[in-house]
């Protein structure tokens, strides 16, 4: 590492007084600028990438999530209207399972905004609801699949269409596959926080 002189500081020092005060305020200004910016690429980078946990939550449910999380240690942000719950990307499934073996959200069909691709025009009612139903069989699968004892997890979803006629309604069923590791398994809490989970996710679903 190379070290700079006393004799040659000196003389740096006065070519800067050399200069005209404007060009002095001009140096200062750009050094000042520099700083700031690195100071904030460096903040920037050390911001975790924060993603959707649960959106249209009502009051209730959403004081009982921020307290749930708060409790777990996990991070979150609460959208002005206390509607949307946010949490770190790595987060996402783990805060899932916890708040689900809590029985949280307790309001049905407070779900994840799965479909943030534009559709474009001309799709059809039926194929929106297909798109929207698989990618919500995907999204369950993945967040069982991260508790440590699945090795991986599929969902299927039976979602009747509705009918104007209360006694011809059905209600939605779910069907959970789940490949554990060789000597691993589910305790009841895990079992219960996948159904409620499931159940959450599907208007008019029970448990």
């Amino acid at each position: 590492m190379a070290l700079v002189k006393p004799e040659e500081m000196v003389l740096q020092s006065r070519g800067f007084q050399n200069l005209s005060w404007l060009r002095q305020i001009g140096l200062m200004v750009g050094l000042a600028a520099s700083v700031a910016i690195g100071i904030g690429i460096a903040m920037w980078s050390q911001t975790p990438d924060y993603r959707l946990l649960y959106s249209n939550l009502n009051e209730q449910d959403a004081n009982a999530v921020v307290q749930a999380l708060q409790q777990a240690g996990i991070k979150y942000q609460l959208s002005s209207d206390a509607s949307t719950v946010m949490v770190p990307g790595n987060q996402v499934h783990n805060a899932r399972l916890k708040l689900a073996g809590q029985g949280l959200p307790k309001g049905v069909g407070a779900g994840f905004e799965l479909l943030d691709e534009n559709q474009g025009f001309g799709v059809s009612q039926f194929m929106e609801k297909a798109r929207y139903q698989r990618a919500l069989e995907g999204e369950l699968a993945r967040t069982i699949a991260s508790i440590n004892s699945v090795r991986s997890a599929r969902v299927h979803l039976a979602i009747p269409k509705r009918s104007a006629f209360v006694r011809a309604r059905k209600k939605p069923t779910a069907s959970v596959t789940v490949d554990l590791y060789a000597g691993r398994s589910l305790n009841e809490e895990q079992v219960a926080a996948i159904g409620h989970m499931v159940a959450a996710s599907v208007p008019d679903m029970e448990v």
